[in-house]
């Protein structure tokens, strides 16, 4: 065979090539995500649809089932679930597995499109591409020094303004996790003997201040050569400018909003409440971006918590406190079966110092097991997968299969020695005459494993990773022996 006369004749461009595959190898295994498990991809959208004040009946009878009848004929959908409670409807979106989540957002938003009207006060559909279900790998709690003698419920305000955006800035950041807390409003207090007074309904009220807070267009006027457009602002931009509403006029007398009501800025009504250690707090829980590198995610996050904590927040009185990640758990996970690899692996050679008897021929062919690993890893990053205890378990499985081809190799090489050929024309015959065989066992092995990597089922997603590492290390392993 050509590569086995080549490898013979050019030892220096073997060796060249060997350690590219270790400088590579080593420079994926750096670049590889860390995560506990593969990333079981299924497909799912949530729409969020806020309507203040309405019941869940209220909600399943006007938004739900509108949403319903336009997103059920959505591309790739196979399951749909929706979930209608005070002032939210969701509806959750399950597509097929495989299917572009882009798209599948592209789609669900054109569908959207479709529905026809939303009664008075819903605010604009939400679309999330994490799922209603997708859980946070990262909970902290914002809450006040003890210096500071406010309640921390009223910072939530401050939160979604100047907290928020630090946590969404960070890369592999796909949504946050908010709980508790009450957001600050205008408040408008009605007198009710006032509006008994007046003659008063409180829809006049409300329909009154909402046909005075808005800014109309007057079209656009042509003086001398400029052209300019007309624009009466008359949104409120203080509680001073809400107070001065006209309610009636009949002439003699006028009745301003300030005459029967109170207006100023205050929170609304809580409507949870989280404490951990006997401290309350708003707690922020970060949801990942699928495939991203946890351990590298925690980081970063961590990093920008104590930025924030000695900068901004130290000076309102408040700190983010840390409360759980995976990062321990991961690192744990994983160094145990990278552990049980180097036992294995040391195990390997110790059985073939037993039986080969010389130092030279167990380190030839041991030599066949790191190199076969670290060949493994440019493989999984070329295909965007992660290190995680499932790969990681597949190149603990061939960790064994890694020497066969070696062995075989070797002792047929050491029989045409026997014969008393000379060293160069041994080592050809010998791996001639075997290289179809083992060949043949490789693909026996590879053969087994490569079926999973069609699956498209959870299974299938969830175990590839060790289909793709002892399909790689066997096959690495094969062009080593040769």
């Amino acid at each position: 065979m050509a590569i086995i006369k080549s490898s013979l004749q050019k030892p220096v461009t073997v060796t060249v090539i060997v350690i590219l595959v270790v400088m590579f190898g080593l420079l994926s295994l750096q670049q590889l995500p860390r995560q506990l498990t593969p990333n079981v991809t299924e497909a799912k959208i949530s729409v969020l649809t806020s309507w203040p004040g309405a019941s869940p009946r209220e909600i399943e009878q006007d938004i739900i089932d509108e949403q319903e009848l336009v997103l059920k004929n959505t591309p790739g959908i196979i399951e749909y679930e929706s979930k209608s409670q005070d002032n939210l409807g969701t509806i959750t979106l399950t597509f097929k597995i495989g299917t572009d989540i882009n798209k599948a957002l592209l789609d669900v938003s054109n569908k959207l499109t479709e529905v026809d009207s939303y009664p008075v006060n819903v605010e604009k559909p939400i679309i999330k591409a994490t799922g209603e279900s997708t859980s946070p790998v990262i909970w902290t709690m914002l809450s006040t020094l003890p210096e500071n003698p406010n309640h921390i419920d009223i910072y939530k305000t401050y939160l979604d303004n100047e907290v928020r955006e630090h946590y969404e800035r960070i890369p592999g950041v796909a949504e946050l996790f908010l709980l508790s807390g009450t957001r600050q409003q205008m408040q408008i207090i009605l007198d009710v003997k006032a509006l008994a007074k007046y003659r008063l309904s409180i829809d006049d009220i409300i329909s009154r201040i909402q046909r005075q807070n808005q800014d109309v267009s007057a079209g656009s006027i042509d003086i001398d050569r400029r052209n300019y457009r007309i624009r009466t602002t008359a949104q409120f931009r203080s509680p001073e400018s809400i107070r001065e509403v006209i309610l009636l006029s009949d002439g003699d007398r006028e009745v301003k909003l300030k005459d029967i009501a109170m207006v100023a800025y205050g929170y609304a009504t809580p409507r949870a409440v989280s404490m951990v250690d006997d401290t309350n707090g708003l707690i922020i829980g970060v949801k990942p971006v699928n495939g991203v590198n946890i351990i590298d995610l925690t980081n970063n996050v961590e990093n920008m918590v104590n930025t924030l904590n000695a900068g901004q927040l130290k000076n309102m009185g408040l700190k983010i406190r840390w409360l759980h990640d995976k990062r321990n758990y991961i690192r744990g996970s994983i160094e145990l079966v990278q552990k049980n690899i180097l036992l294995g692996g040391i195990l390997a050679v110790i059985v073939l110092l037993t039986f080969l008897r010389s130092l030279s021929s167990t380190a030839v062919v041991a030599l066949a097991i790191p190199i076969s690993i670290i060949a493994t890893f440019i493989v999984l990053n070329l295909i965007n997968r992660s290190l995680n205890t499932i790969s990681l378990a597949g190149i603990s499985f061939s960790v064994g299969m890694l020497v066969d081809s070696a062995i075989v190799v070797l002792e047929n090489i050491d029989r045409h020695k026997k014969m008393g050929k000379p060293f160069m024309q041994a080592a050809y015959d010998g791996t001639s005459e075997v290289w179809g065989a083992l060949l043949a066992s490789a693909l026996t092995t590879i053969a087994v494993f490569v079926p999973i990597m069609f699956l498209d089922n959870e299974a299938g997603q969830l175990f590839k990773d060790i289909a793709i590492a002892v399909t790689a290390a066997v096959s690495f392993s094969l062009f080593v022996s040769i």
